[in-house]
């Protein structure tokens, strides 16, 4: 199935299982504001309840991945009243947010720069592949700002002390240091970069669905548990009931037939 989208602010397409969606402000460096956010929520609803999608590529149109939020958006902000502020912010973290909860394997394509909301998104992503080029940077506080949509994803990514000296320091660095600090997965050449996340698509549509949305929601909740009994009472119950599933009965067969399991695209 190959279908296409676009409006004002996001592309979408879907071609072979795999969904992608661009930020198509080129010309704004595809930063945010609260109606490109509900956009990009509601194009990843969209992708969780269409079946015929297996992997998420957030990728970026034009020079950029993104540069986070929208100055000219926000420079609006003093005149406007305290609930409306507060709409616009929820929206910006709704959409990294959307993409955390997709409950299928997502992929950020990133290149030319990712800086602060934009960071977000790409963390948001379960993979992230980076061209050696990109330069990123967290530099709201250079700029009297809260890089607040980034901090949750960020946390998790590089652990709290990285991700403290990266907010306070506010400056930009480069793929290789990115790499070090588990920003992002893999950081391959520009013209390399299509390919390798084609490729990790590919190997991803191999995986069974219901276990890669099972994994995506039990490490969330393993994580906030002591690692104790209770971890092990939640997963022993995962456990007994996936082995009996469609997908695990198609799964075992497969492999003792030496073949692709059918929902292996």
């Amino acid at each position: 199935m190959t279908s296409s989208l676009t409006t004002k602010t996001v592309k979408t397409g879907i071609e072979a299982g795999v969904a992608t969606l661009t930020l198509n402000r080129p010309k704004e460096m595809n930063s945010l504001d609260a109606d490109t956010a509900r956009l990009i929520i509601d194009a990843v609803e969209s992708f969780a309840a269409d079946t015929d999608v297996r992997v998420l590529v957030v990728a970026g149109e034009g020079p950029v991945f993104s540069a986070g939020g929208d100055f000219n958006w926000v420079l609006t902000w003093p005149g406007m009243d305290a609930i409306t502020r507060r709409v616009g912010s929820d929206a910006l973290m709704g959409a990294v947010q959307a993409i955390y909860d997709f409950p299928k394997p997502s992929i950020a394509r990133v290149h030319g720069a990712a800086v602060g909301g934009g960071i977000g998104l790409m963390l948001a992503c379960d993979f992230a592949i980076a061209a050696s080029s990109v330069r990123f940077g967290l530099t709201s506080a250079r700029n009297g700002l809260l890089a607040g949509i980034a901090i949750p994803v960020l946390i998790q990514a590089v652990g709290p002390r990285v991700a403290r000296q990266l907010l306070m320091h506010g400056g930009l660095f480069d793929s290789a240091t990115a790499l070090r600090v588990g920003l992002v997965d893999q950081v391959v050449e520009a013209e390399a970069l299509d390919e390798t996340v084609a490729t990790l698509a590919s190997e991803l549509k191999r995986g069974a669905p219901s276990v890669q949305a099972l994994v995506k929601k039990l490490i969330t909740e393993v994580d906030a548990l002591a690692h104790d009994s209770q971890a092990a009472d939640l997963l022993g119950e995962h456990v007994a009931h996936q082995c009996v599933t469609e997908e695990a009965l198609e799964g075992m067969s497969a492999f003792l037939e030496k073949r692709r399991p059918k929902w292996a695209l």
